[in-house]
């Protein structure tokens, strides 16, 4: 049950997915040529800068929803409807919060920004701010779609809000390029689309609605969430810190102009990211249920061929990455918002040390270790912040970058995995980091050997030379992959699910 699910959330959240990233891609291609780039940098910081006030959010999503996969799973429509209150409650509080504080955000504005020539960016600010801070009033019932692993209904809703935002954004700027209505646009389909799957989840769960005698959560359930909150804060400071600050840091040191630029490196680099997240976030209510019910050899086994995607997937996307990135920015918007190939170059090695954190981070959420590594995302912030501003005041862009991976090597990339294996899969840390050696040593030979090849092979930035430069890394990857780790125990499991699931007959 747990694969179909999986699989069937996999599938339509990956249709959902490739649709709307294409049109994302449209539609900054329409933006970049009908507006200034300032105004992309505008979008790049206040998007940072309002993620930074989804702090007060203080990890409530996530403790609750871990806290209702037991629930889920033993079909207690009591609890479910106790915790879903308490998240209704929570989420009103920390919309309206959102929105009071960063009304009085307002006064120190430009402080952000390093020679400001745009105008009206207050109340452009003020729409963004709407638009965050309404999202929670309704967006808590997705989350139970989520953990009773029907994210494919969620993927559903979001893929056909994003499909009408960027039919019409695209429309308008082409049309009348403003970018009010690029915005306002924004703002009316976040609200009309969180309130149409809210109300899928109400036809969903029936029982929800029947709210008049609603039993009180019981002291372990309610001890657990707390505990989580505590911990999740300094993960929510953390994660901000990491994920919020870039755009921030540019815009005060370097200029609006570096925004908008790395603004669309990070487009198609968190594109890639944000493929791992959806395929997780299809994934980890299964992985909730498996580690509430079966054995601890089970999820040893469950985990190590999830790893052994995840790299497989760094090593794909990273061999693209390493080959094409550059040439994709160029034919996509033109030479003149291309990078350094240094810099496009440790924007790849961060990309994949984040991307290899994905089935750590999943097992370890699904498994509710929030408090055991409750200090690590403080030191993670301390250490990005502390490097990204001192290096990008020296060295301009590249310091972000270089921020990035310092903290990432100094914290997450032993904690996390030392975490887990201590308190919840049964896996010597040992062996997971001879594995990411192994891993990591044909990634970057393979991606060496990648770009030489094609290098070797087309001498300009067209069209069709990116296709059949995409076609060759993807073939170079995977013959590589397969042909190294073709006898492994991991690489047998997912034969037979091809096999047995899908009625699939490779490698």
């Amino acid at each position: 049950m747990r694969i179909k699910q999986a699989g069937k959330n996999i599938k339509y959240t990956t249709i959902a997915y490739v649709l709307r990233l294409t049109l994302q891609f449209i539609v900054r291609l329409v933006f970049v040529k009908s507006l200034p780039i300032e105004y992309l940098g505008i979008n790049g910081l206040f998007t940072n800068l309002l993620a930074m006030l989804s702090l007060a959010e203080l990890g409530v999503g996530p403790a609750i929803t871990y806290s209702l996969y037991k629930p889920l799973a033993e079909k207690d429509t009591e609890t479910i409807t106790a915790l879903m209150r308490v998240f209704k409650k929570a989420y009103v509080i920390i919309g309206i919060f959102i929105i009071v504080v960063g009304i009085c955000m307002l006064p120190w504005l430009d402080w952000f920004i390093k020679g400001n020539s745009i105008e009206n960016t207050e109340w452009f600010y003020i729409i963004f701010l709407l638009n965050t801070g309404s999202s929670y009033f309704y967006s808590y019932k997705r989350n139970l779609l989520i953990a009773d692993q029907k994210q494919y209904i969620n993927s559903i809703y979001q893929c056909g809000g994003q499909v009408i935002l960027a039919i019409l954004q695209i429309t308008f700027l082409l049309v009348y390029p403003s970018y009010w209505l690029y915005i306002v646009l924004m703002l009316l389909t976040t609200v009309s689309e969180n309130y149409m799957a809210a109300k899928k989840a109400d036809r969903a769960y029936s029982y929800l609605q029947e709210e008049k005698n609603v039993q009180s959560l019981p002291g372990d359930i309610k001890n657990t969430i707390v505990k989580n909150i505590k911990a999740m804060i300094a993960h929510k400071i953390g994660g901000m810190a990491i994920f919020s600050t870039s755009n921030l840091i540019l815009s005060k040191f370097v200029g609006l102009a570096a925004v908008g630029l790395y603004s669309n490196y990070y487009l198609i680099i968190s594109a890639a990211n944000s493929f791992a997240g959806q395929f997780f976030s299809s994934i980890t209510a299964s992985i909730g249920n498996l580690i509430a019910l079966e054995s601890n050899q089970k999820k040893a086994n469950i985990f190590k061929v999830t790893e052994f995607i995840v790299a497989w997937q760094a090593l794909v996307i990273g061999c693209g990455f390493f080959t094409l990135l550059n040439p994709l920015i160029e034919i996509w918007l033109g030479k003149q918002f291309l990078f350094d190939e240094a810099i496009v170059t440790y924007l790849i090695i961060n990309f994949y040390l984040m991307y290899m954190r994905m089935a750590v981070n999943a097992f370890k959420n699904a498994s509710g270790l929030y408090w055991n590594d409750r200090y690590k995302p403080i030191a993670e912030a301390v250490i990005n912040l502390a490097a990204s501003v001192y290096l990008t005041i020296n060295y301009g862009v590249v310091g972000v970058i270089w921020g990035g991976i310092i903290s990432t090597l100094l914290t997450c990339f032993w904690v996390e995995p030392y975490v887990l294996f201590r308190n919840g899969i049964d896996i010597n840390l040992k062996d997971y980091f001879k594995d990411y050696l192994q891993y990591a040593v044909l990634t970057l030979l393979t991606a060496v050997v990648s770009k030489w090849i094609y290098t070797s092979l087309f001498n300009e930035v067209s069209i069709i030379n990116f296709i059949l430069g995409v076609i060759l890394c993807f073939a170079i990857s995977n013959v590589a992959w397969i042909a190294v780790f073709r006898k492994r125990e991991e690489m047998a499991y997912l034969r037979n699910v091809a096999r047995d699931k899908f009625g699939m007959n490779f490698f």
